[in-house]
């Protein structure tokens, strides 16, 4: 059985228009994963684990149940065909279409249901039980809060190192890497891999969110977890309603950046990215290259001076839940307001 089901992304060097040409963009271009987004490394990673746990007990019959607002499913499912696994993912009727199809033909069964994706978690653990009482070995795939899909998540340092290595950059140059946050499982998998590598105390993190799905940044603004009851923004794959304690908790402990930036600021940069690099960017990747265009915000934010040979590394999350139409309504939309 082949032990890994995602791929070596490029960490390719960029210059944007942001009047500091000086300073080093690496971009880490996650949407080339085989499910579209990073979640395809921690996702992918919990599955065969469990699957090889499975086999080396002598389960045969294994099923997989995902929950998700979309990219998690994505990645859930194309996981799931690679290994030949029948895949359940249940979404919730704010899913657009296209991702439902997307899944779909990725080989998973997708169930509609709930207003948002607790109400789709909750349907999905009843599907569990059911399929559980038949003898089916089940295998529950969280979108983000499992240690094992943070362990998955955090190849992704390890590549960066590997990379940067290979360039002739010295990773004291390294002086922050920037990266969205939802739930907080791509933040967590970062903080595991720079732990690994014994740089968590020296390369800030810069977590972004969206206002209306900015619980790290209230949770550490307030000094305790705090819980969104109703996430909403245009980048609705960081729509999670909280985030993993463990992120909150490694924020606070290596002085994580957090800043949560408003909608339009994020489409803004969504079409610049579009401009300037060819690329249809969701919302939530839009947060993070959003700093490529101000660095003196993101000096600010990760509170250090940088300065024309630093090196920032962002990580472009990927996603497979927005088009240029989308982008164009939303923008629109905002304006009118």
């Amino acid at each position: 059985m082949t032990s890994r089901y995602y791929e070596k992304t490029p960490l390719l060097k960029r210059s944007f228009n942001n009047g500091q040409d000086g300073l080093q963009f690496y971009v880490k271009y996650e949407a080339l994963q085989p499910g579209g987004s990073f979640k395809s490394r921690g996702i992918s990673h919990l599955i065969s684990k469990k699957l090889l746990k499975a086999r080396e007990e002598g389960t045969e019959k294994v099923a997989v149940f995902s929950s998700s607002g979309g990219n998690a499913g994505l990645a859930a499912a194309v996981a799931c065909r690679l290994m030949e696994l029948d895949c359940t993912v249940v979404v919730p009727i704010t899913t657009k279409a296209r991702m439902v199809s997307k899944i779909r033909n990725a080989g998973a069964k997708v169930i509609v249901h709930g207003d948002h994706w607790g109400h789709a978690d909750l349907f999905l653990k009843e599907l569990m039980s059911k399929e559980s009482e038949q003898g089916t070995e089940v295998v529950y795939v969280h979108p983000f809060d499992d240690e094992i899909i943070w362990e998955g998540h955090s190849t992704i340092v390890d590549e960066i190192v590997e990379q940067l290595q290979e360039k002739g950059v010295s990773l004291d140059k390294l002086k922050g890497i920037v990266c969205s946050v939802g739930g907080g499982g791509l933040f967590s998998g970062i903080i595991k891999g720079l732990e690994k590598h014994k740089l968590a105390s020296e390369v800030p993190v810069l977590a972004v969110e969206t206002e209306g799905c900015d619980a790290l940044y209230r949770s550490l603004a307030s000094g305790r977890p705090v819980k969104l009851e109703n996430p909403a923004s245009v980048a609705t794959s960081l729509g999670s309603p909280y985030v993993v304690p463990f992120a909150i908790e490694s924020a606070l402990r290596y002085g994580s950046g957090s800043v949560a930036l408003s909608d339009i600021e994020v489409l803004r940069t969504c079409f610049k990215v579009a401009d300037d690099l060819g690329l249809i960017v969701e919302p939530a990747c839009g947060a993070s290259l959003h700093f490529c265009y101000h660095p003196a915000a993101l000096a600010n934010a990760l509170k250090i001076e940088l300065h024309e040979d630093d090196v920032i590394v962002v990580i472009a999350c990927g996603g497979s839940c927005v088009a240029y139409d989308d982008l164009i309504s939303a923008l629109d939309s905002l304006s009118r307001c």
